[in-house]
């Protein structure tokens, strides 16, 4: 998978001169993640860590999709979305080392992108893609995200849904 170069917006939290101040919930360990979780995550770092530290030694996310079973459309989908992201992005996003323990803000809100698309929560996906991406980006991004979600699913990593759902039954009428 060849990546683009490094965007100015792709950047290590640590070199952010003026870091958001604190979110809204503590940060959760990443050891603390279920296996999808860990999947996204995991996988995120180690598209990240070549650009973030060149000529440095790093997994390769496809040996990632490779065991957790997910195909060849799902990494197409997952590069084609961090290519967008890296190329397009509209501020820093915190995307930590391999090495973090912690998750960071924006590698929880791609667990909330992924987690809303598997639940057919486009709402939610949209408005974490607006966060980070340029309007005109978003459908492309959207598109990508879907597929990547997806292939996920169709491997048995399935992401928890936050909040609550409703999902309307089919062709009812509700009074």
């Amino acid at each position: 998978m060849p990546k683009p170069p490094l965007s100015p917006f792709l950047l290590d939290p640590s070199a952010d001169p003026a870091p958001a101040p604190g979110g809204s919930r503590a940060p959760r360990e990443a050891i603390d993640l279920d296996a999808a979780a860990l999947f996204v995550v995991a996988t995120l770092r180690s598209w990240v860590a070549p650009l973030m530290r060149p000529g440095e030694d790093h997994p390769d996310c496809r040996d990632l999709f490779a065991m957790a079973g997910v195909g060849a459309p799902g990494v197409q989908a997952f590069d084609a979305l961090m290519s967008m992201i890296g190329s397009q992005a509209i501020r820093l996003i915190d995307m930590r080392c391999c090495h973090c323990c912690g998750v960071g803000e924006d590698e929880e809100a791609m667990l909330r992108l992924l987690a809303a698309l598997q639940a057919s929560d486009r709402a939610t996906g949209l408005l974490v893609l607006r966060d980070w991406l340029p309007e005109e980006a978003v459908p492309s991004a959207l598109q990508a995200a879907w597929r990547f979600a997806a292939a996920m699913t169709e491997a048995g990593l399935r992401l928890p849904a936050e909040g609550r759902i409703i999902v309307f039954p089919g062709n009812r009428t509700l009074h």
